[in-house]
């Protein structure tokens, strides 16, 4: 087990600091949420017998971190960053809420037993009751549900709650479910023998699916940032958010390295960059085309790369197709797959050989034209290139000047610092994946890389970071996974639909022309009002539900709509694996009467008829998933992982450079199809399909609704004390962060009176919050930033969820955080 310094930690103070002594009881009406029960007064002076544990934090910033937990008496009283050997030291990484572990498990408003609300939804009158009474009461319900409308009337909605190999929560990205996940392989068993309806992940999904479906944008390894001579940062904040990172970023920064951060507001990775963008929200694409135009006009890209790195060269049919070798009556060539190794035989795009003058196929034409329209036997076609110039050249410095409000002078500073240095590296995270127009993004991104050449070389590279990985060999993971001993024979699929879509098809009871009546929704680990997008129409959607349950560790905004909530471990009171390679050892046994996801979701199939859906204990479930050959022969069985937590090997310095690996093998910033995240049947324009701009959805300057709503809204998402609402009222970080407070700038606070500390009422049409301001020069005037990740509880009235409303872009049907206006006023 990891080494931990011994803590001089009394049980008496460790009660005291945790708000655990009698005075934290639960008040009526939430009776069950208490924690434990009256503690003796004495204080326990002699020294006792620690031990300590393996887990990793979730923080859900782009980390994860490592951690290690000591248990003293069976309570965990201490967690921070796990200490790793000497010359890994710049990988260790950690930050304050990792250390809040002790006071999440020990949270006051843990939920300790299955509760039912007596009341109406949202009154917070609970009864506890029984598993077996909570388990029985759901199976009747579904049955119920199942045997008049079928398996698609019981919804499930998986959140990010959960982690690891077996009680892992983590929701689908995709509503292609041909393929079993690889991870929460409880709940994909589950879903699988049931057939019940799923919802896939709407938040960050945008940037999971522009990033690494359509454009499959990679990146080189942390280490490699110090070879980079410039690195801009597009709605990412890694000083706080994302901390693997950091310590090279500062590395490469000490070392010269030239660092610009694109953000609405001033991050402490703005506060530590060279040149800060202040972008009005939702304009990213705006100065990024301008950008690109700079590298253009001033003939200042690299042709090469154009013709043979980039997609610039494919030949494009006016459909927006792009022609193919089949189009030319040309036969397939031979093309190396190199996921299997083998050949096979591929209709490929065709491209213009400039020293021949004849077409052929990309992948055996040496340096294609990549501009210039031809005729191909008969078919008018261009090159991507020379379709994509022509349709981005009103997207000119003034432009974007003016639509991010900010200065020519700045647009060109940035474009010019891109330019000059070779080669840059660009850094994105799903901080501007947050407004229905961001998916533009993606592919103006993409043309940036393919006129620089910056991908596939030292120092160069782009796309998310929370994805990139360490190069480093530290750490160690399985080798393989046993995935069919979790398998179902006949697997069930049903429907699939994002989350938010919800009040339409219970408004319509269709989805894809098919009925779709919702009779009972089970929502796991997702504080979908508290965290997520519209929960206002969620919450009127919730009204025409019969049934609706939620597990989750705390009693959340979400579960506070319940009928019935069930009580999750945490992870240091559970047994799982990452598959990053980090053991989540159990540290202390469930507080009351919790449950893993597994032994729920067992006692919930038990109780539905499914006696024979889980056989296994989850630690026999473990062992069959990682005692495989390979690993076993690895040192990296399940015993192995169970007695080290984490298994480390020897740390070697790695910078490395990572290839395109889409199917074409080079930088796409078009693409001829989008198949998207959630398909409910729509299609996508041309314009859509390459870089581009339009105005958001709601949050855009021109909007005539900021005559009644003229500031920008955006949420204060992922900071040094903030994550999501599972650590909100954390006494430790509600007393380095203070009460939930708005930034505003003191401009647009002298136009309304208000000073810091003033209570304030940010308002639209969606909703409201009440909370406290802070005046900032840090904020654009017209932007204010509202606060994120505390508990709906913590706020004075209403909660800043409830101020974004229900845009939703059809490529991913993204949470759009960052997408309303709204006013502010004194109280």
């Amino acid at each position: 087990m990891a080494e931990n310094t011994p803590s001089a930690l009394t049980r008496r103070s460790f009660l005291k600091a945790t708000a655990l002594t009698a005075g934290a009881a639960a008040t009526v009406g939430m009776a069950g949420c208490s924690t434990v029960a009256e503690q003796p007064e004495e204080v326990v002076e002699q020294a006792t017998e620690e031990q300590t544990y393996t887990n990793w934090c979730r923080g859900n910033c782009g980390g994860p971190c490592s951690l290690t937990g000591v248990v003293r008496e069976g309570k965990l009283v201490k967690t921070g960053p796990t200490i790793l050997p000497k010359e890994a030291r710049l990988v260790q990484t950690g930050c304050v809420r990792g250390h809040t572990g002790p006071q999440r498990i020990y949270a006051t408003n843990r939920v300790l037993y299955p509760m039912k609300q007596t009341g109406e939804r949202g009154s917070d009158n609970w009864e506890r009751i029984s598993w077996d009474e909570a388990c029985q009461t759901i199976a009747e319900k579904f049955n119920a549900a199942v045997d008049e409308f079928g398996p698609s009337s019981v919804v499930f909605s998986f959140g990010f709650g959960g982690t690891g190999l077996i009680c892992g929560t983590n929701a689908e990205y995709s509503s292609t479910r041909n393929q079993p996940k690889t991870f929460s392989f409880a709940s994909e068993m589950f879903m699988r023998r049931t057939g019940y309806a799923e919802t896939l992940n709407s938040s960050d999904a945008l940037g999971m699916w522009m990033a690494q479906m359509v454009c499959v944008q990679p990146s080189n390894s942390i280490e490699d940032m110090v070879n980079s001579k410039a690195i801009f940062f597009f709605g990412t904040n890694p000083a706080e958010s994302g901390t693997r990172a950091w310590p090279y970023i500062c590395q490469a920064h000490e070392n010269g390295t030239k660092l610009v951060a694109v953000d609405p507001m001033l991050s402490k990775t703005a506060a530590a960059s060279d040149v800060y963008v202040p972008v009005r929200p939702g304009t990213d694409a705006a100065l990024i085309l301008a950008m690109a135009n700079y590298l253009i006009d001033n003939n200042l890209y690299n042709e090469d790369y154009l013709r043979n790195g980039s997609v610039a060269p494919f030949l494009v049919k006016e459909d927006g197709s792009y022609l193919r070798l089949s189009d030319l009556g040309m036969d397939p060539v031979d093309v190396e797959n190199a996921a299997t190794g083998k050949t096979e035989a591929i209709d490929t795009e065709v491209v213009y050989d400039e020293a021949t003058g004849e077409f052929g196929s990309y992948r055996t034409v040496q340096n294609p034209a990549y501009e210039g329209e031809f005729d191909a036997d008969g078919i008018k076609v261009q090159t991507v290139f020379n379709m994509v110039r022509d349709h981005i050249k009103p997207y000119t410095a003034e432009f974007a000047a003016d639509e991010c409000g900010i200065s020519v002078e700045l647009v060109n500073e940035v474009s010019r610092i891109y330019a000059e240095n070779r080669p840059s590296k660009i850094l994105t995270f799903n901080g501007f994946a947050h407004t229905t127009n961001s998916y533009l993004n993606y592919f103006g991104i993409g043309l940036l890389v393919s006129l620089t050449g910056d991908s596939g070389v030292k120092g160069g590279g782009y796309g998310q970071i929370g994805m990139i990985l360490e190069g480093s060999t530290y750490l160690k993971a399985p080798v393989t996974v046993n995935s069919s001993a979790m398998s179902v024979e006949n697997p069930q699929y049903n429907f699939t639909f994002t989350t938010e879509l919800m009040p339409q098809v219970l408004e319509t009871g269709k989805w894809k022309g098919e009925d779709f009546p919702i009779k009972c929704f089970f929502n796991s680990h997702q504080n979908l009002l508290g965290s997520e997008m519209g929960p206002t129409y969620m919450k009127q959607a919730f009204e025409k539900i019969d049934f609706i349950v939620v597990a989750d560790p705390y009693m959340t905004y979400t579960a506070r709509y319940a009928d019935i909530v069930l009580p999750i471990s945490l992870s240091w009171e559970d047994e799982d694996l990452d598959l990053g390679g980090i053991a989540m050892q159990k540290a202390v046994e469930p507080l009351g009467e919790c449950k893993s996801q597994f032994y729920m979701l067992k006692a919930l199939a038990e109780a539905l008829g499914y006696d024979d859906l889980y056989t296994k204990s989850q630690e026999e479930y473990l062992r069959d998933l990682l005692d495989t050959p390979e690993n076993l022969e690895a040192g990296l069985g399940y015993d192995a992982w169970k007695e080290q937590g984490t298994i480390y090997g020897e740390y070697k310095y790695g910078e490395i450079v990572s290839p395109e690996t889409n199917p074409t093998g080079r930088t796409i910033f078009y693409v001829e199809n989008i198949i998207p995240n959630c398909d409910y049947g729509q299609t996508f324009e041309l314009n859509q399909r390459m870089p581009g701009y339009e105005h958001a959805s709601e949050s855009y300057k021109d909007n005539p609704l900021r005559e009644k709503y003229p500031l920008h809204g955006i949420g204060h998402y992922h900071s040094s004390y903030v994550g999501q609402t599972f650590m909100g009222d954390i006494p430790w970080l509600d007393e380095l962060r203070g009460e939930p407070f708005a930034h505003i700038h003191p401009n647009a606070a002298a136009e309304r009176g208000i000073q810091t500390g003033d209570t304030i009422k940010i308002y639209n049409d969606h909703g409201y919050v009440v909370c406290k301001a802070i005046l900032s020069t840090g904020v654009r005037e017209d932007t204010i930033i509202a606060p994120h990740g505390y508990d709906h509880s913590q706020y004075i009235e209403g909660d800043p969820q409830d101020l974004v409303g229900l845009a939703i872009e059809p490529i991913a049907c993204n949470n759009n955080y960052n997408d309303w206006l709204c006013q502010v006023e004194k109280m």
